[in-house]
């Protein structure tokens, strides 16, 4: 896997992550806002509570600009530091893990067998207390790699839109379909996060009861990898992993990466 580290530092980029206070805590809750509007909720500082997405108002638009998005569409094999310093304009300052990650996207109906707030995460934390339902996060979303770990842990990758598959436009998906069928392997752009949950307290049987959840929200290219989900087909994903809005330390983020 192609990989470095990456700083940015000067950006004026439209996304920002947030936190906002709860209870006794003045940093909580951490979002993904755009244009100073909170786009998404992506879950709370816990290590014990369970992890959740969930799309909010301000998930409405794209951000990529025409030079990158024109690079983006023709493919990329390989980290090089001038296309990355253009990317870095649209993303938010911080320290990075840059990656290039083939992913298998596959759209999840929510409530259904493959929707991992429906099934996996209730084998571990239960159901709701309150509503007695099982996590809602307001969008579709795509699972990717599903991995064991150990015999304790499991990674669960998520490609996260912006906003649903029926605002795409049919002939753009028409388009990446043709050029990913003939053998394209265009790449889109995401801002990534990795979360580690295990609960405090859970039954001796318990099936890995670690979740690593890797999260890539997706900046450009939501009609690629809708497409690629239709063909079945891998997708290449430009990957920003944010090291300090993890839930997980530097030695767990590299793990991470040797377990692909």
């Amino acid at each position: 896997m192609d990989k470095k580290s990456w700083s940015i530092k000067d950006s004026a980029s439209k996304l920002s992550f947030e936190t906002a206070g709860g209870g006794n805590w003045d940093e909580w809750d951490r979002y993904i806002s755009i244009e100073g509007k909170k786009a998404f909720h992506i879950g709370n500082i816990c290590g014990t509570c369970e992890f959740f997405f969930e799309r909010l108002d301000g998930a409405n638009q794209g951000i990529s600009p025409k030079v990158v998005s024109t690079a983006l569409q023709e493919g990329i094999s390989k980290l090089d530091d001038e296309f990355l310093s253009k990317v870095s304009l649209i993303l938010p300052n911080g320290e990075y893990e840059v990656s290039l990650i083939e992913a298998n996207p596959k759209l999840v109906d929510l409530g259904k067998e493959e929707d991992y707030f429906s099934n996996e995460q209730i084998q571990v934390w239960g159901e709701d207390e309150f509503w007695g339902l099982p996590h809602y996060p307001k969008i579709q979303y795509y699972r990717s790699l599903t991995k064991e770990l150990t015999h304790k842990s499991k990674l669960f990758e998520f490609v996260v839109p912006t906003f649903p598959v029926h605002w795409l436009n049919e002939g753009t998906v028409d388009k990446y379909k043709s050029l990913i069928s003939d053998g394209s392997r265009p790449a889109a752009l995401c801002l990534s996060v990795l979360d580690i949950k295990e609960p405090a307290d859970y039954e001796a049987h318990t099936d890995h009861p670690q979740h690593w959840c890797l999260t890539h929200y997706v900046v450009d290219g939501h009609h690629k990898i809708f497409s690629a989900s239709l063909l079945n087909k891998p997708i290449t994903l430009l990957s920003f992993l944010a090291k300090k809005e993890c839930i997980a330390d530097e030695k767990d983020i590299q793990e991470l990466f040797r377990s692909f």
